[in-house]
């Protein structure tokens, strides 16, 4: 197992994410783009919620680092058009790419890297992380600067979606 994997997983300080954030990240995550139902064979991908709960509990990310991969995802969906169509498994891709930035813009070498993400995932390879990472920071024209101005903002505007009224 790579050390980042290990260094994120024996955080003593670890608790997992509230369920209010882990909801609203999957609720987001659908509404980000209509993606094509699952296919009847051969898909190893769990339903994204629980891709999600997850991902989540075994990267043992923070509260701050999925709030800063939401707002990757909202400034992606500003982007797309209306009608964007994406291909099953599309919205898992997205959230494991915005996971993964967020971790290394907020803590550079001590954060997530590619391999772990990969292991962490249980379906991705390495190979398909490094690319998903690629074209998500190109969707994004690498503009991953996220401001304490920014985090209160998205918190104050999604406030009654994370319990915090």
């Amino acid at each position: 197992m790579p050390n980042s994997v290990a260094r994120v997983q024996h955080n003593p300080g670890y608790k997992p994410l509230p369920h209010t954030l882990i909801n609203f990240t999957a609720e987001s995550m659908c509404s980000l783009l209509n993606c094509k139902d699952r296919p009847l064979v051969n898909i190893s991908l769990p339903e994204l919620l629980l891709f999600i709960e997850r991902l989540t509990e075994r990267s043992r990310i923070n509260a701050i680092t999925g709030i800063v991969a939401l707002i990757y995802v909202y400034r992606l969906k500003a982007k797309l058009p209306p009608r964007a169509q994406g291909e099953y498994g599309t919205s898992h891709r997205i959230f494991l790419s915005s996971l993964l930035v967020a971790s290394k813009y907020l803590y550079g070498d001590e954060g997530l890297n590619n391999r772990a993400m990969a292991e962490i995932s249980g379906v991705f390879s390495t190979a398909q992380v490094n690319l998903m990472e690629k074209e998500f920071l190109g969707l994004l024209d690498y503009q991953v600067w996220v401001n304490d101005k920014e985090i209160q903002d998205f918190l104050e505007e999604h406030k009654a979606e994370l319990c915090f009224i």
